[in-house]
This record gives structure tokens, C-alpha cells and sequence, in this order.
């Protein structure tokens, strides 16, 4: 049996990360230390084989991947892999949105999972969204060496649903940051951790 290995790739900063901003699935560029950032990575992961590289659509993963993988890499894209999508709350700092919305950031803060945010998508879609996409991914090419350009949300679902009880106990005690390599090793259906938050 041939093992499945997954890389999974945080894009650099933006200035909304830098700033905490939310910007979800907003697109928004990386900043010049997230490039460097990249840049970094793409030197610490030099001769790293990929036989399929998937990316969210937007452009922060984008050009991470090409900086990573190089300009000529072919990377497909799946907007599953996007951000998870804040509405109303797009484009807002934390602070803004505890003064704009007291009552459903206090809900959130307690029940951040069953929290509905206004023009946002479920938390509940989003995780099906990200998991399904990836595990269907990995169960279509068995034995491959599979690469992902995602985002922290996504990532963090991703690691839960793969190494917690669940996703929601696991979700926040991952802390993915930007421009990191976390490796997964699938033995069958068995998941192993090689690598996490690599740079």
C-alpha cells in the first residue's frame, strides 16, 4: 500500500491579518512580508514533489502557491478552499464589531459555532464545504503527493476534524500562521502528522 502525503499551505500576510481585519473571503493581496514570507518557504521547501497542487481561488493563496511552487507550477483552483465568508462582518476589526453588533458578538464569543452572523455562511457549511472537498481529494488520488493553499480558518477545520473529538472541541487549538507547511501522512484512512506550521 502506497501512502497519500498532503501538504497544506497557510498563504503570507495581508494587511488585514496584520492589522486584524477580518477579511474572509474577501479577496485581498499579500503584503511585501507575506511574499517574503512565501519566499522563505519556497527556500525551505526546495525539491519538495507535488503531483497535484488545488488552491482557494483567491488571490493571497494564489500567489503564495506560485512563490512556493514556482511560477510555471500548474495550480487549479476550488472556491471550497476559501476563507470562511463573514458577511456583514467583512472588512471589520474585532473591536468595530463588538461596538456595531454587542448582542451577536457576545454570542459569539460564548457560542461562536451555532452563532449566526448576519449575511454570513454557516459555520456548519463551511466545515462540510472544506472537509468533503479535501477528503475527496485525497480518496481520488491514492498514492499521490497532494498540495493545498488555504487559509487559517480552513486549516484549522481540516486539523480538527483529522487529529480532535471533534471540530468543534479542536478547531482552536491549532494555531496556523501565515506562510507555514503542515504535512499529513495517510496510511489507508489513517491520518499521521509529520509536520505542523513548518517554515
Amino acid at each position: 500500500m502506497t501512502n497519500t502525503t498532503l501538504y497544506i499551505i497557510r498563504h503570507g500576510e495581508t494587511e488585514a491579518n496584520k492589522t486584524g481585519v477580518l477579511m474572509g473571503s474577501t479577496d485581498t493581496p499579500l503584503n511585501d512580508k507575506g511574499r517574503a514570507q512565501a519566499a522563505q518557504l519556497h527556500q525551505r521547501t526546495q525539491g519538495l514533489e507535488v503531483d497535484l497542487i488545488c488552491a482557494s481561488p483567491l488571490s493571497r493563496t494564489l500567489e503564495t502557491g506560485s512563490i512556493v511552487f514556482g511560477d510555471s507550477a500548474e495550480i487549479t483552483t476550488d472556491s471550497n478552499l476559501q476563507e470562511f465568508h463573514f458577511g456583514d462582518w467583512e472588512g471589520m476589526h474585532f473591536k468595530e464589531i463588538a461596538k456595531q453588533y454587542p448582542d451577536i458578538w457576545e454570542m459569539w464569543l460564548t457560542d461562536w459555532e451555532q452563532t449566526q452572523i448576519p449575511g454570513a455562511e454557516s459555520f456548519a457549511g463551511f466545515k462540510q464545504r472544506v472537509i468533503t472537498m479535501v477528503e475527496q481529494m485525497v480518496q481520488s488520488h491514492a498514492g499521490k503527493r497532494l498540495a493545498v493553499v488555504s487559509h487559517g480558518g480552513c486549516i484549522r477545520t481540516l486539523l480538527a476534524h483529522f487529529f480532535s473529538e471533534s471540530v468543534s472541541k479542536g478547531y482552536w487549538q491549532f494555531k496556523v500562521d501565515n506562510a507555514t507547511l503542515t504535512e499529513i501522512e495517510f496510511m489507508g484512512e489513517l491520518p499521521i502528522l509529520t509536520r505542523f506550521n513548518y517554515r
